[in-house]
């Protein structure tokens, strides 16, 4: 047993067919561990043990009796906590919402029980999804497992802990700037972004309760944080698909390009002047570019042809995106106040973009969406002569924890002993929501400090297939994803 908490998602299904371990048992096992170890992590903060037990008694029913759930048949989930969960509290970090427990699921959360998964819990992040840490005033920080004094990254982060850690099978999530495949580059796992409107959001805060859950955050996307690359593969058959009122449109997922390293035309860009990367993540690149040139693929390095270059994709077209959509429940007035004497201090800072793209008219707003549009037919065209655009995911490894909630722009981090911008984090990572397109992240290998370091790699749009496909594929050749050693002890009782 004390490799299955570890296993892949896949594996797990395919051990629930062949009868070898039951729903139920992966259920009690999955309990136990986070009873076990969730008190030095705080990953998962809601529970619902007894319901998890029931839905797992009845998916082992159903297999005896012959009936096929769907492609996750009895494996048990956690779920990011913005997601909206029928008797389940769903607090998205927010102190307005630590109490609310709705009566329906959210889109995403139906089509995944439809499949036949079990939903344990929901998993940590911060309050509206606005922060590239999991850390909020109703149940504090998530702690990365491979060292617990830095940061799981968000803001997916707690569901990442958890998967790392062996406390569920997968987490499903969300991002709008990297929120899944940050906190997967930070705890070692492989993480996916949708391409762009595959995935509903209907009944994802912050825009809900209420009304505001059929409500869509552009650029918003679904998405997921697993120990093997085709683990998304499932998950995005289940989920991929339009919302009822889209009607008649339909959305498939395209195979993907190539089933061979040897086959992949890959795209290596790991250098901008506007965000630079450690030696850590420039030896990632190095590992990754030696495995790719051995496999035969065929590898330009910095082509001259990219799309776009950081600055013009984070500052043209993102970040007035992003504000525009954002959540305003954390307009405070202090919050307020702090970033406007920010501003004031450092009128060329991140405070400037963030004011400006908060109150911006539409007609400001449709300027950037022209840029985005723009941008995206760029990487189309791009994406005719390469299948894959592999890159960082951010500058550094993990940092330390921040201990500041929502101090968005007073917390600066380091890369090389040179002091950058909080929201560095960031910029790499967004390329790809500016563009629709999916993107997944390799563990590749680890750094000076045995921190995980992981790439993503970016696909055309709809070719979520292509880079689940590459990111299995170069992860067997790299290191791929490792339990963190101090996790890796089961509990001395079994299921």
């Amino acid at each position: 047993m004390s490799d299955v908490p570890f296993q892949p998602a896949v594996e797990q299904s395919r051990a629930l067919a062949a009868g070898e371990i039951s729903s139920r048992e992966l259920v009690e096992l999955y309990l136990e561990r986070i009873a076990t170890h969730n008190t030095a992590l705080n990953a998962v903060v809601t529970l619902d043990p007894e319901r998890a037990r029931r839905e797992a008694g009845e998916a082992d029913a159903a297999r005896a009796a012959g009936r096929d759930l769907g492609p996750l048949h009895g494996v048990p989930i956690t779920v990011k906590d913005s997601f909206e969960t029928a008797g389940m509290r769903t607090v998205c970090g927010r102190t307005d919402l630590k109490d609310y427990v709705p009566d329906h699921d959210a889109e995403a959360v139906k089509r995944l029980r439809s499949a036949g998964a079990v939903i344990m819990g929901k998993s940590n992040m911060p309050p509206g999804n606005q922060d590239v840490q999991a850390d909020n005033p109703v149940f504090g920080p998530s702690s990365n497992p491979w060292d617990t004094t830095r940061t799981s990254g968000g803001s997916a982060g707690g569901g990442a802990v958890a998967t790392a850690a062996g406390l569920t099978a997968f987490d499903f999530g969300s991002e709008i700037g990297g929120s899944t495949r940050i906190p997967s580059h930070f705890n070692g796992l492989y993480g996916h972004k949708s391409t762009w409107r595959s995935i509903p959001l209907i009944g994802h805060v912050p825009y809900g309760p209420g009304p505001g859950r059929w409500t869509e955050a552009d650029m918003g996307c679904g998405g997921a944080q697993v120990r093997d690359a085709r683990d998304l593969v499932p998950i995005l058959r289940a989920t991929v698909g339009p919302a009822d009122y889209d009607g008649g449109f339909s959305y498939t997922l395209a195979p993907p390009r190539a089933t061979k390293l040897a086959d992949f035309r890959v795209a290596v860009w790991s250098e901008d002047p506007s965000c630079p990367v450690d030696s850590d993540v420039a030896a990632a690149v190095d590992d990754a570019v030696a495995v790719l040139r051995t496999a035969g693929a065929k590898i330009t390095v910095q082509p001259a042809g990219l799309p776009v270059d950081i600055a013009t994709n984070h500052e043209k077209a993102f970040q007035p995106l992003l504000f525009g959509a954002g959540d305003r429940t954390g307009l405070a007035p202090a919050s307020s106040a702090a970033v406007l004497a920010r501003f004031v201090q450092h009128p060329r800072g991140d405070a400037g973009p963030a004011l400006l793209g908060t109150f911006q008219s539409h007609y400001h707003w449709l300027q950037a969406h022209m840029v985005r549009n723009e941008i995206r037919q760029r990487w189309f065209e791009f994406f005719q002569g390469f299948d894959i655009v592999l890159m960082p995911v951010t500058p550094t490894a993990a940092p330390a924890h921040h201990n500041k909630l929502i101090d968005w722009f007073g917390r600066p981090f380091e890369v090389e002993g040179v002091r950058r911008p909080y929201w560095d984090q960031v910029k790499w990572s967004a390329v790809a929501n500016v563009s629709g397109g999916p993107a997944t992240t390799i563990p590749v290998r680890r750094g000076r400090s045995g921190l995980p370091i992981g790439l993503q790699a970016m696909g055309p749009t709809g070719g979520d297939l292509t880079t689940i496909e590459f990111a299995a594929l170069l992860g067997r050749e790299v290191d791929g994803f490792v339990p963190p050693p101090a996790f890796v002890q089961t509990p001395t009782t079994g299921p």
